[in-house]
């Protein structure tokens, strides 16, 4: 299964497009277990982690364009883009 990972800073390191083919495994993985396998397996493409050293997830997800929780499985051809969370006084 194929999908587009797109990632937004401070997730996309910089000069680069954030945009990324994944070939994933036949295992179905939901959008968190994505996002520990990028941290664990991929941190080369990551300019911030996605799971702190805690196990809290640092960033939320899109799927296609709208809003998906966490536990949404990507199916071929989808794009995942990943939002850090925003924080603030």
């Amino acid at each position: 299964m194929q999908i587009t990972l797109k990632l937004l800073p401070p997730y996309r390191k910089p000069g680069e497009t954030g945009e990324f083919p994944l070939e994933l495994a036949e295992k179905a993985l939901n959008l968190k277990e994505l996002a520990q396998y990028l941290t664990r397996e991929k941190p080369e493409i990551l300019g911030f982690e996605l799971v702190d050293r805690q196990g809290t997830l640092t960033a939320e997800f899109m799927v296609n364009g709208k809003p998906a929780p966490v536990n949404y499985i990507p199916t071929d051809g989808d794009v995942v883009t990943v939002i850090p969370y925003i924080c603030g006084g």
